[in-house]
């Protein structure tokens, strides 16, 4: 009945059913601009208005400009969520980091102790007094226990009170220690002593070869949130840790509620095996939040950090509001504006109705005077009418001279393909004189493989478009040449295509510069991408062997400075190599005149590989540079020697060997932390160069060598 009702009501002009057929005519169609406007005006029962047309106009500005708004907004809103995932994942990171840090200190001082001559000696007493002095000044206790879980020292109690036997709910230390070999930091526990819940951190002990004992140090969870509260948070966040069994450590909220309470089961199931990440949960107050997470690698712990969902996207939310709000605002104010427009529109449009109906009867038109240039313009246009087509005539008159003269090969066709005009340059350029073109179809200059491209080309412009195009065109004798194109329908006054018109001009050498140039490109672009692959690598390497800043740049700095060395060697020999001397001279270089005339360098001219200059750059600068700062170079009386040659030269597989030796300088001990320095000499220019690389640290003087097949070096 609703449905009837309504159509009763409907406007007779507004009858669907002849409507629906226009639009199922106009669905298999392309649906344009100007389909559309046919659409409304069928639907309408009349053409649109002006008025009408501006209003149109102003929604198909505003419109996609909200859409577009709405689509940048929505990325920002994406990249912002993106951006605070990170946020939130590096102040776990750091918050995991000083607890990470804490534990390590711990881990130290309690190896420290376990090397005490007391416990050696089993002088329990004394090494409890000797652990009470060197834990004075910070709120930690240690205790000693032995394989039958027997307390044998505890710095919490006082020294002469009778020890308890840790309880069997607690980790068997010992056992660990024996099995693992190694320090271990246990999950929360119900301390036996203490009666609350604390975790530990031991250390196994030898006293002599066996592992006897474990030295304990127990510790409170507050501790834990301290070094949480310690970080900031930003506003709404907070932050907890939970051991490996899932159960509440520490807080920044609500700590000892949860103390001991495992985490809830849809959380743990969103964790999987990840070590790290962002997932969305709820709240103990039942609020959707966003909860980042990262399981430390020393403790196996879980740092967690989480807001509400309320304060993470509290400022997107408003985002959107105040959006929403807007567009609504501007989309009334341009209706508004296009109606007002509309109005002062129409009146020179009616004026220029009436020029037009006297201009068919041949009567004057006199010029209006509005607030609409275009439409005063078009009535002087209408006025001038007569005159426009006379100079028309003329100007096609002179048309046809500058195209008989133009140094562009031009080109008139009939519809179907037929060449009805040629011009000079046409025969210079394609080889054919007017008299063997005209009356020739246009395919006489398609090449035999693009025959399909050049027909679709002709089709889409005899369909009234206009198509410009780098091409390439079948000369005479049957060459192929690069040719640029502008092909036009040619209409007569009823717009009908009468013609073709088809202007080409060689660019034969444009393209010759245009493909020389890409491969230029290509090139430029490989050898960049591998100098900061190289670069990034080493930046990389260095800044994890460098304890500071401050130790980091000069170390950067210099292995640049190498590479950069190098590559002015490369670059001299248009990439293809560099001489083996000119190489180790140029990386001695940036040392001083003395240093050098201490440096012996004897070897045939080899050219090396580019590949075998980077590696061999890296490995001389290490050496050099540890030479100068502890090796022969760092003492007056220190010497370096420098030798290459190529061995087995004359079999099927000849090998490169090139060795350095110090001599004269300090004592050689090995080093105790090997560093990317040591990377570098030892592994990474044998792996690169297929070889073998030896290093000894002899009493006398480093001794590095590397021997590789001369296929990977020359």
């Amino acid at each position: 009945m609703v449905a009837d009702e309504g159509a009763r009501r409907m406007p007779a002009r507004w009858n669907l059913a002849p409507n629906l057929t226009i639009l199922a005519g106009l669905a298999s169609r392309s649906f344009g601009p100007a389909a559309a406007m046919h659409v409304l005006a069928r639907l309408r029962g009349s053409k649109l208005g002006l008025r009408t047309h501006l209003v149109l106009f102003g929604l198909a500005i505003v419109v996609p400009v909200q859409i577009y708004s709405a689509v940048l907004l929505h990325r920002y809103s994406q990249s912002e969520r993106e951006q605070s995932e990170q946020r939130v994942l590096q102040i776990v990171r750091a918050l995991n980091a000083d607890i990470d840090r804490e534990i390590w200190a711990i881990i130290t001082t309690l190896e420290t102790l376990a090397t005490s001559d007391a416990l050696a000696l089993k002088d329990f007493k004394s090494f409890h007094l000797q652990a009470k002095e060197a834990l004075k000044s910070r709120p930690w206790n240690v205790l000693v226990i032995d394989a039958g879980r027997r307390q044998l020292v505890n710095t919490r109690l006082p020294l002469g009170t009778p020890l308890p036997v840790s309880e069997a709910a607690e980790p068997d230390l010992v056992r660990i220690a024996r099995e693992t070999g190694r320090p271990h930091v246990s999950d929360l526990f119900m301390g036996t002593v203490a009666k609350r819940w604390i975790f530990s951190v031991s250390v196994p002990v030898r006293p002599r070869k066996d592992i006897e004992y474990a030295l304990v140090m127990s510790l409170e969870p507050e501790r834990l949130a301290e070094i949480l509260n310690g970080e900031s948070l930003p506003r709404g966040w907070l932050a907890a840790v939970s051991d490996r069994k899932n159960v509440s450590m520490a807080r920044t909220h609500m700590a000892d509620q949860f103390l001991g309470r495992p985490a809830p089961e849809a959380s743990l199931s969103q964790y999987g095996a990840s070590s790290e990440g962002v997932i969305a949960t709820t709240d103990v107050e039942g609020k959707e939040a966003r909860h980042a997470f990262h399981v430390s690698k020393l403790t196996g712990w879980r740092v967690s950090a989480w807001a509400p969902m309320s304060v993470v996207e509290g400022q997107l939310r408003q985002a959107w509001i105040l959006f929403l709000w807007s567009g609504l605002a501007m989309l009334g104010l341009s209706l508004l504006l296009a109606f007002g427009i509309g109005r002062l529109m129409a009146q020179p449009i009616g004026k220029l109705m009436q020029a037009g109906a006297a201009l068919g009867q041949g009567k004057p038109v006199v010029p209006i005077a509005s607030t609409l240039r275009e439409a005063d313009e078009l009535s002087l246009v209408l006025s001038n009418a007569a005159k426009e087509l006379d100079a028309r005539m003329g100007a096609q008159a002179h048309l046809a001279a500058i195209v008989s003269s133009s140094p562009s090969a031009v080109i008139s066709l009939s519809p179907d393909g037929i060449i009805r005009t040629w011009n000079d340059a046409a025969t210079s350029l394609f080889g054919y004189t007017a008299e063997e073109a005209i009356g020739q179809p246009v395919r006489i200059l398609a090449s035999d493989d693009a025959r399909e491209t050049f027909d679709k080309l002709y089709a889409s412009v005899r369909s009234g478009a206009t198509v410009h195009a780098d091409v390439v065109r079948r000369h005479k004798d049957g060459r192929l040449i690069d040719v640029s194109a502008n092909v036009a329908p040619m209409r007569d006054d009823a717009g009908m295509v009468v013609g073709i018109s088809s202007i080409n001009r060689n660019i034969g050498e444009r393209k010759a510069r245009e493909r020389h140039i890409e491969f230029l490109m290509r090139e430029l672009a490989h050898r960049s991408k591998n100098m900061l692959a190289v670069v990034q690598a080493i930046a990389g390497q260095t800044a994890r062997s460098s304890p500071s800043l401050q130790e980091f740049q000069p170390r950067f700095a210099q292995r640049i400075g190498a590479m950069a060395r190098s590559q002015d060697l490369l670059v001299a020999r248009n990439w293809k190599g560099a001489e083996m001397g000119e190489l180790v001279r140029a990386q001695l270089a940036p040392f001083s005149d003395e240093a050098c005339s201490r440096i012996d360098i004897a070897g045939p001219d080899l050219d090396l590989k580019a590949d075998a200059v980077h590696s061999l750059t890296l490995a001389l600068n290490e050496l050099a540079t540890n030479a100068a700062k502890y090796g022969a170079l760092s003492v007056p009386e220190g010497r370096v020697v420098i030798a290459w040659e190529l061995r087995d030269a004359a079999t099927a597989s000849p090998r490169f060997h090139m060795s350095w030796r110090e001599s004269n300088g300090p004592p050689v001990t090995p080093p105790a932390r090997k560093g990317f320095g040591h990377v570098v000499i030892s592994q990474m220019v044998a792996s690169s160069l297929r070889g073998k690389v030896t290093l000894d640290y002899a009493q006398d003087g480093l001794w590095w060598a590397i021997d590789a097949p001369s296929a990977s070096v020359i």
